[in-house]
This record gives structure tokens, C-alpha cells and sequence, in this order.
């Protein structure tokens, strides 16, 4: 537990045991197959990142030439289609490698208590702040007392909130609102993002977190590109002994569901 002066004590990194993501292929071939195309595939990730950091680099810097030096609006909306484009192209490349480590085990999980849940959650709300301002979004953060919790704060909220948090602004209209919940219950800690986009079929609640499968979807919250985002969010949530769920908000949208253990110790996986 987290001593009374409030500090964290230093935790163990905890790697996780191998996850296979075709546990139930029983051909011993097919399987092998499978690996070798993951690796091919984790290894084309990584020659792919490097090129579009550059790309959104120099976009970025070639806008601000643009912008400063001869002010044309034409060639700004370009530029500005371009760097959209590749920071497109760079989330699905860190996607794909997120994935890849989690799914071989080398993704670790560093446990640390977490004392004051409420302030990690306005920092995440934070950084969609002007994104919502941007398109009249009502953003609303509801959090009961929470006790401390010891997880992978970091790594949760980049595989897990952040992700979740991000395809709700997307598919809430102008003028709607995303709500961010948090409380314990019965020993678990209990993160809820709903929005009034939007929701998703009850045929679909389950595909939605299988990776590469967005595309033969019919919901209107599919996503251009790889959709492993909400596939990675639930592999870091079962490697922390957490469930997540996809259900109907009140009065309309979709109501995404974490629910943690408050102490992670000895279930990650």
C-alpha cells in the first residue's frame, strides 16, 4: 500500500507471459505462419516509423514557412491534408507495434500505486480539451471518491482511456457531449466514457475489439485505418486482470465500460 506520507514505493516491472493470439488455431503449422507474418509485420512497422515522423515533422515545419513567409490559403489547406494524412499513417504504424509487443509479451507492465485518480483523469480530459472546445463538445468529468489504485497508470491511459476517449469525440456531433466516469465498486475500479454519437450494434459490440476487422463492419463508428485501437485497449485492460465492454448511453450513444481490479498486483498476465 502507499505509505502515509502519500510517496509510491517502487514496484517490480512485470513482463507479461506470452499471449497468443491465435491460442485456439490447433494446427501447429498455421500458427507458425501466423508468427512469422507477425513478425513481418512488426518489422515493416518499424521501418515505416521513422519515415513519417519525418514526414509530420517537415509538414509542420513547411506550413509555418508557408504561413509566415507567403500566406496563401490554397497551399496551407494542403500542407495541413498532408500532416493529417501522415499523423494518420504514424498512429497505425504505433498501433501495429503496440500490438505486436503486447500480443509477444515484451510490452511490460510497471505497477505503481496511483493516490489521486481524480487528477490523472482531468489530465486526460485535458488533453482533449481544445479538440472539444473546437467542435462545441460538452466534455464532463463525474468521479466518486476513489481509493488509490495500483496499476499501469501510463500505459492504461494511452492503450486504454486515451484511445477510447478519442473515437468518442469522433463520433459525437457538434454540440453533443462525452462524459468520463469513474468509481469503486465491490473491489474494482469502474471507467466509464459515454457520448452522444452514434452507438454501436448489438451484433458488433464484440467484433469491434478484434484487430483488423473494422473494415467489414457496418456500424457507423467504424474507423478509417487499422482499428486496433480499441483491440490493444483490450489487451493491456486483460493483462491488468480488467474486463472491457461496449453497451447503449442513455438517452443515445455508446457507454464504453473499464472495469479494473483497485490492486493489480499478482493479475497481470
Amino acid at each position: 500500500m502507499p505509505s502515509s506520507a502519500g510517496t509510491t514505493p517502487a514496484e517490480p516491472t512485470l513482463t507479461a507471459t506470452h499471449y497468443h493470439p491465435y491460442g485456439d488455431c490447433k494446427n501447429k503449422c498455421c500458427r507458425e505462419l501466423m508468427d512469422r507474418a507477425d513478425r513481418a509485420l512488426s518489422s515493416l512497422s518499424h521501418d515505416l516509423k521513422s519515415p513519417m515522423v519525418a514526414i509530420v515533422g517537415f509538414s509542420r515545419i513547411l506550413s509555418e514557412e508557408i504561413g509566415r513567409e507567403a500566406p496563401n490559403g490554397r497551399w496551407l489547406d494542403m500542407m495541413k491534408r498532408v500532416e493529417n494524412a501522415a499523423i494518420g499513417a504514424l498512429s497505425m504504424v504505433e498501433d501495429i507495434l503496440a500490438m505486436t509487443k503486447m500480443e509477444a509479451g515484451k510490452e511490460p507492465v510497471e505497477l505503481e500505486w496511483v493516490l489521486d485518480m481524480e487528477r490523472e483523469l482531468e489530465d486526460v480530459m485535458d488533453t482533449f480539451r481544445m479538440e472539444a472546445e473546437a467542435r462545441r463538445i460538452q466534455l464532463k468529468l463525474d468521479i466518486a471518491l476513489m481509493p488509490p489504485v495500483r496499476w499501469d497508470m501510463r500505459r492504461i491511459r494511452y492503450h486504454a482511456v486515451n484511445n477510447i476517449l478519442s473515437n468518442a469525440l469522433k463520433f459525437t456531433p457538434t454540440g453533443g457531449r462525452v462524459t468520463l466516469s469513474a468509481r469503486a465498486e465491490g473491489g474494482k475500479a469502474l471507467i466509464i466514457i459515454e457520448d452522444t454519437g452514434p452507438g454501436v450494434p448489438v451484433a458488433e459490440r464484440e467484433k469491434i475489439f478484434h484487430r483488423f476487422e473494422q473494415g467489414d463492419l457496418g456500424s457507423e463508428r467504424v474507423l478509417k485505418g487499422s482499428g486496433l485501437g480499441l483491440a490493444n485497449a483490450r489487451l493491456f485492460t486483460q493483462r491488468h486482470g480488467g474486463v472491457i465492454s461496449v453497451g447503449d448511453a442513455s438517452p443515445h450513444g455508446a457507454r464504453f465500460s473499464l472495469e479494473l481490479p483497485i490492486d493489480a498486483a499478482g493479475l497481470t498476465a
